[in-house]
């Protein structure tokens, strides 16, 4: 039987779309608990002896001021676009804040780790890729010297 070949494209694919549904669901996260969180801070205040017109009121000036600020994804696509020298009014802003972030999701779905490229390989040529690397091509492991890991009670540790 024929062992199957790792895809860079299978990959790439895989990565993206894991990173545009972690994205989606992460928005409907936020969603739920932001209106999860207004539900009970109404209820608290009812319970307070604040009244229904009071909250709704304070409720509607908190989504005017949140509209009314820019969040990190509009910051970014600001930057752009100020970078390319163009400029976006509001509701660009808010659809290229949204590009911004679905495109920042989907990288992360594909660089963090790409399962399907082979795993580097050491050599004594650059700098070493983990201390066991370092340790052995050290001075003190030429020498002859063995470093050994004492052992020591887990009680001692944890002070």
């Amino acid at each position: 039987m024929r062992a199957k070949q790792p895809s860079v494209l299978r990959g790439i694919i895989t990565g993206a779309t894991a990173g545009i549904a972690a994205t989606l669901i992460m928005d409907q996260f936020f969603k739920l608990t932001s209106a999860g969180q207004k539900a009970v801070e109404k209820q608290m205040k009812l319970a307070q002896g604040e009244s229904p017109w009071e909250i709704a009121h304070e409720q509607v000036q908190q989504e005017q001021q949140a509209a009314e600020r820019e969040d990190s994804t509009e910051i970014v696509a600001r930057k752009i676009a100020e970078a390319t020298g163009k400029t976006l009014d509001k509701e660009k802003k808010k659809k290229a804040g949204r590009a911004v972030h679905y495109t920042f999701g989907t990288l992360m779905g594909i660089f963090p780790r790409q399962p399907t490229l082979p795993p580097p390989t050491t050599s004594n040529t650059g700098p070493p890729t983990s201390s066991t690397e370092a340790l052995s091509n050290s001075s003190a492991a030429s020498s002859g010297a063995s470093f050994k890991p004492r052992r020591v009670a887990t009680s001692t540790r944890l002070r």
